[in-house]
């Protein structure tokens, strides 16, 4: 009987053809299997979850960074409620594997239950395999083509509008006026130029709503909590759960009315809201106006929250290194190009990536990565933040640096502020364009002038990362030397 052994090709070859062939009939130069361990051994803290979820929401940075340090590029931790183990991957190769594996072995879908009580359950961001395929390639042209054009035009008009109406000579908080800018933004992605009549009104209920984020209430899965939980938690007022149910409520009805008011119109463009009117199911049937509601406020929340924090540390940074700010503007003074302004872009979202810790993977079947075996129902936790800071990958990692990227693309895999994979942002495009836009127009316009040059911790805002201070920064106008001009 032949015994099967791996031939160089990676085929079996049988003990009858290697004698024939005066050969051995094992491969000693093959390289040996990769040992593998059961994701359950991979090191981690042996704190209760509660203390590790107030480590993280308080100190994210300091957490994750110590993870690392005493675990090494695979670990786990505990953050969630219920306690549960996330496995997070540090390493590109690892992150990379994770990217392209198959789209039944891991899916995205049920990794974002800590926003759920935003977005419902039927969105993008909760399909997967086909499904998730299908809903993507039907949404594209809402955010390429036609459509990235008018939105380009409007992001400039709205940050020249907007920066002119923030105060100046005196320092405060910065991200409130960006998320409001984002929203704006996002109004233009959904509506077009068709805003519902009560967007004011709606703009004031969103940002207000997801001030919630600041809350350490926010990561809890309200909408799988039994009916009493809710309410005992709603009596707790510091919670802010009550005040958030309630504006939830008021934004769900005018987002519902301007739903029905774009299929009254039958108006279609290439607006988010016009496409996601135009899809049907398999059995001919159009989206409901809750899965369109569920598309609508998950990019209400995904396309602003994110944008919003990569604004606020940009100017922290720019606020902090005086040379790369006058690069700028030098930069833009010639207007020949926008070179040294993307590098700096590209060095903000790899310094803090707006979601440092890329929404969980579910294990659906068995995978090996890196030499650790997962298996279903465990949850894989991608961290951008670390794999950006890897020194392995960028030198002086730790240091705020545009010109790293002034002769190098971002790689696909060791640079991912949006992701990567299948389910990559759909909004990558258009969140450049509002940070070069807002960038632009605050350092010609402005000066931005910090008390304290020490460095600004982060702090958790749901699934993204802020500045501790939410960038409080002074704004003075330019005194610009008219000799000069």
């Amino acid at each position: 009987m032949d015994l099967p052994t791996t031939s160089p090709g990676g085929g079996a070859a049988g003990h009858g053809a290697a004698g024939a062939a005066g050969q051995c009939p094992v491969d000693h130069g093959a390289p040996a299997p990769q040992a593998t361990i059961p994701a359950t051994e991979l090191p981690g803290s042996k704190s209760h979850a509660v203390f590790q979820l107030l480590n993280y929401w308080t100190r994210p940075q300091s957490f994750i960074e110590k993870a690392r340090s005493q675990y090494g590029p695979r670990f786990q931790v505990s953050i969630r409620l219920p306690p549960r183990a996330v496995y997070v991957l540090t390493d590109s190769e690892d992150i990379k594997a994770a990217f392209t594996a198959p789209a039944d072995v891991l899916h995205t879908g049920n990794g974002s239950a800590t926003i759920e009580k935003y977005t419902g359950q039927s969105g993008l961001a909760w399909l997967d395999e086909d499904a998730h395929r299908i809903r993507r390639k039907l949404l594209m042209p809402s955010y390429h083509g036609p459509a990235l054009d008018r939105i380009a035009n409007a992001i400039c008009e709205m940050a020249t509008q907007d920066v002119a109406t923030w105060p100046r000579g005196q320092a405060e908080p910065l991200h409130p006026r960006i998320h409001r800018f984002t929203l704006h933004v996002i109004r233009e992605v959904i509506y077009g130029g068709r805003p519902p009549a009560k967007w004011e009104q709606l703009l004031d209920l969103l940002q207000e709503m997801m001030r919630f984020n600041n809350s350490m209430a926010s990561p809890m899965l309200l909408h799988k909590m039994s009916p009493r939980g809710v309410k005992i938690l709603r009596a707790i007022k510091p919670t802010g759960v009550d005040r958030f149910l309630k504006l939830r409520e008021k934004a769900d009805a005018l987002i519902l009315e301007s739903i029905e008011d774009h299929r009254a119109s039958n108006f279609r463009g290439d607006d988010l809201l016009s496409v996601l009117l135009g899809i049907t199911h398999e059995d001919g049937s159009p989206l409901t106006n809750a899965e369109v509601r569920d598309e609508m406020t998950t990019i209400f929340l995904a396309g602003t929250e994110t944008t919003a924090a990569a604004i606020a540390w940009a100017f922290v940074y720019l606020s902090r290194h005086r040379q790369v700010l006058e690069k700028v503007r030098a930069e833009i003074a010639e207007g020949e190009n926008d070179t040294y302004l993307t590098a700096v872009v590209n060095e903000v979202l790899r310094v803090r990536p707006s979601i440092p810790n890329i929404i969980v993977r579910e294990v659906k079947k068995p995978i090996v990565i890196g030499g650790v075996q997962y298996e279903p129902g465990q949850h894989l936790w991608i961290s951008a933040f670390l794999m950006n800071r890897d020194p392995q990958l960028y030198d002086d990692p730790d240091v705020f640096r545009p010109e790293r990227f002034l002769n190098t693309k971002p790689g696909m895999y060791t640079w991912i502020p949006f992701g990567g994979g299948r389910i990559r942002c759909l909004g990558d495009k258009i969140a450049l364009l509002e940070m070069k836009a807002m960038i632009r127009e605050i350092v010609t316009q402005c000066d931005l002038i910090v008390a304290d040059q020490a460095p600004v911790r982060a702090r958790s805002r749901i699934v993204v990362n802020v500045p501790a201070d939410f960038a409080r920064i002074e704004l003075r106008d330019r005194v610009r030397d008219t000799a000069m001009v």
